[in-house]
């Protein structure tokens, strides 16, 4: 017994070991007594062979319990594994292969922890080359001291709870580190444990890629904070989902701390609810929002403020939640304000004296101040032509403050579109056949229009000017009159250098201008202000260049009708700029 007990052998060679010895000494009673003669009749022999296999079964059952150190539940096991390969073999070559092809860990383990059943898996990450080595042992015979009493206390709380439980593993091979996740659950029969099944996979990856993923997260978050940013996520609900500091510290307390350093105090629960209704607007519709706005603190003044919120998507695809971000802009803003009031104040400053310089020069080229030769009319000519030029971009500079300023009200009123093309041709025409260029108008049919005159015809101007500003010498213009349903189309059409995409987005912008590129002059505000006064008139302005290097500058904007007379852009006097 001391030898079964020492060697590594099975379970089932054990068994038949013992009975093939107890048979032997069976077989030798009978031969002593064949022998001896003990044997009289056929009755005596049957009487003895009954003893004996009742015998042979109180050995059997002494020998395997007491002497094999096999447990009942290992014996079932036998007798259940025996059985399957005589009755169930499909069950048993589906069980072998599980265990084979499973990509985890699985093992099977009795009452006293010791090894049942392995997959393959297991034997191939500890390096063994069958289960003859791993049956019958316990995990302190296969893994570190430390690591078996770990597992040992969570294999003994299945056992005692009778519940599966999750645990998780380390594992240390060949100077690299492996993590496992595993489930241990009871095997149970007459209400009593007969033994654990551990299902173990391997989630060192993954636990890597989640460090990873909160290392890197903790850095967005740093980031986040020390940004001079206001970012938060709300629900739908207006539940603050996270946020900054700055944005906890709003909606906490109320208070923001602009830029300057400056302590802002909000009514944030009178903000709630726009904020809220704003929020599900965004995400009914699913597109974000990008604005300048203007708040009002406690204390009566206004700040500055610009908000981009965006709709964010869960994993059904659906908007669940709003991103916010809002940076303070009110120190730009005033710095912006005290720019625009020097320009606007120096612009109306030199109005003055350049309306004198050019009444004065139209005065001499008329002669009633005495004759000049040629050439002396020449110079003036040049001069007086420079003079118009600064008067029209001092115009141009006084006219885009007023009407950022919301001074400028459209004085709408019926006017002939064609009409008003032609005369803004007329002013154009000595400027385009300096530039060898020439306008070319084919008018359709009348066209009347509900408009501001003045505001239009400068819209006009400045796209025929920039459009014979940059046309190549001895080249045509186009202009083009469409009726477009409820709406009028004005195009102007020359050949010029093409525009690329990146440009052509900064054309409409303030004091932006492609002239340098084109040894031209301009101020980058003749756009910008054409911009300004179509989109005042409910239209939009048309931009397109080509590779053939034909380029197109237009507006589209309401017809009109005697509706428009009622709405609040009409005033019934103009406003002049002066």
């Amino acid at each position: 017994m001391i030898y079964f007990n020492k060697n590594n052998l099975s379970i089932k060679t054990k068994i038949i070991i013992a009975h093939i010895l107890f048979l032997l000494v069976v077989l030798s009673i009978f031969a002593v007594m064949y022998i001896a003669d003990d044997v009289t009749d056929v009755r005596s022999v049957i009487i003895y062979a009954l003893i004996f296999l009742i015998l042979e079964q109180i050995f059997g059952a002494f020998l395997i319990y007491k002497k094999l150190n096999i447990n009942d539940n290992e014996f079932l096991r036998y007798n259940f594994c025996r059985d399957c390969k005589q009755k169930e073999t499909h069950i048993d070559a589906m069980l072998d292969n599980i265990f084979k092809s499973s990509p985890d860990m699985i093992t099977f383990r009795d009452c006293k922890f010791r090894y049942a059943m392995c997959s393959k898996k297991f034997l191939d990450f500890f390096g063994y080359k069958s289960d003859n080595e791993v049956i019958g042992k316990t995990q302190f015979e296969l893994f570190q001291t430390e690591q078996s009493l770990e597992l040992d206390k969570y294999l003994s709380e299945v056992i005692k709870e009778k519940s599966s439980k999750t645990y998780f593993q380390r594992f240390n091979l060949d100077n690299a580190e492996y993590i496992y996740e595993s489930t241990s659950s009871p095997i149970i029969n007459n209400n009593e444990v007969v033994g654990i099944l551990t299902l173990s996979r391997d989630i060192t990856e993954t636990i890597y890629l989640r460090k990873s993923l909160e290392y890197s997260n903790s850095k967005l978050y740093a980031l986040i904070d020390t940004s001079p940013l206001m970012a938060y996520v709300l629900d739908k609900n207006g539940n603050f989902i996270l946020g900054n500091a700055r944005a906890k510290e709003l909606f906490l307390s109320g208070i923001d701390i602009t830029n300057t350093g400056e302590k802002v105090r909000f009514d944030i629960e009178a903000m709630k609810e726009d904020l809220l209704n704003e929020n599900l607007r965004i995400i009914e519709s699913g597109v974000g929002i990008e604005e300048e706005r203007q708040m009002v603190a406690l204390n009566g003044e206004k700040y500055w403020y610009k908000v981009n919120k965006c709709p964010m998507r869960n994993s059904d695809g659906e908007y669940y939640a709003v991103t916010t971000f809002i940076s303070s802009i009110d120190a730009e803003k005033k710095l912006q304000e005290q720019r625009e009031t020097y320009i606007a104040t120096l612009s109306h400053d030199l109005k003055t004296p350049a309306i004198a310089q050019v009444r004065a020069l139209e005065l001499l080229l008329s002669g009633q101040l005495g004759d000049f030769n040629e050439d002396q009319k020449e110079i003036l000519k040049l001069t007086l032509d420079s003079c118009h030029y600064m008067y029209d971009m001092v115009y141009t500079l006084l006219s885009t403050c007023k009407f950022e300023s919301g001074e400028v009200v459209l004085n709408y009123r019926t006017l002939e579109l064609n009409a008003l093309i032609k005369e803004c041709i007329n002013e154009v025409y000595n400027f385009a056949s300096g530039n060898s260029t020439e306008i070319r108008f084919n008018p359709g049919p009348s066209l009347t229009i509900y408009a501001d005159k003045i505001e239009l015809k400068r819209v006009i101007i400045n796209l025929l000017s920039n459009a014979v500003n940059y046309a190549f010498a001895g080249s045509e213009i186009h202009i083009l009159v469409k009726r477009i349903k409820n709406n009028v189309q004005v195009t102007v059409k020359n050949s010029s250098p093409y525009i690329e995409p990146e440009v052509m987005d900064k054309l409409f912008r303030k004091y932006v201008t492609h002239s340098e590129k084109y040894n031209k002059v301009g101020v980058g505000l003749g756009l910008y202000l054409s911009k300004i006064i179509v989109e005042a008139h409910q239209g939009k302005i048309i931009a397109k260049s080509y590779k053939d290097q034909t380029n197109i500058f237009g507006f589209l904007i309401p017809v009109g009708n005697s509706d428009l007379l009622n709405s609040e852009m009409i005033s019934k006097s103009s406003t002049s700029i002066s």
